[in-house]
């Protein structure tokens, strides 16, 4: 019986319409806090290729990490709704602005918003950086095989130059300094 949850979680995302929307509206308290843990392969050659992000920004544009080659990428997935969320976006926001003539670039993956929800999160944190709306867990179901779920944001995942990844943090960062040296350090070793 145990054994089916994770099935049922599995088929609730993938609802679509009015019931996406109830699901949603149930599970929004049902996320899993990373366990705080960064895992990081600071050796090129110890890196596996980052999956490639696609979908539409929450103002309808569309977002491809294609088009962002050579470019060290920042991944963050959250929800408006996820207190984790909230403490780590002015950090995520300060980051990104340290690297604004870099070629570094930010990515938000939000989780089981609705638009209005999530364009009100970055307004309130002047998040600058396009974020993915990610409501069915699509593009965070391409990090599963990384030891990521859906539910377990906030996370970060940051993919080097070539399009490797870096480090992946499972949980909130509790500073800018602490994502910004992980990308300098990407930054000298892509």
């Amino acid at each position: 019986m145990l054994a089916a949850v994770p099935l049922l979680a599995v088929a609730a995302c993938a609802e679509t319409g009015d019931n996406a929307n109830r699901v949603n509206e149930i599970n929004r308290d049902r996320f899993v806090s990373g366990d705080g843990a960064n895992y990081r392969w600071e050796d090129p050659a110890d890196r596996f290729e980052a999956p490639r992000l696609t979908g539409t920004d929450l103002d309808g544009n569309p977002i491809d990490t294609d088009d962002w080659a050579g470019a060290v990428i920042v991944v963050n997935f959250w929800g408006s709704w996820c207190p984790p969320c909230v403490a780590e976006a002015p950090y995520l926001v300060e980051a990104a602005a340290a690297f604004e003539p870099e070629e570094v670039r930010f990515l938000g993956v939000n989780i089981r918003d609705t638009a209005d929800a999530a364009r009100a999160f970055e307004r309130r944190w002047a998040v600058e950086y396009p974020s993915i709306s990610d409501e069915a867990g699509r593009v965070a179901d391409q990090f599963v095989d990384y030891g990521l779920s859906p539910n377990d944001i906030p996370a970060t995942i940051l993919i080097d130059a070539e399009h490797r990844v870096f480090s992946i943090w499972r949980g909130e960062l509790d500073d800018a300094a602490t994502i910004i040296a992980d990308i300098e350090k990407a930054l000298e070793t892509s």
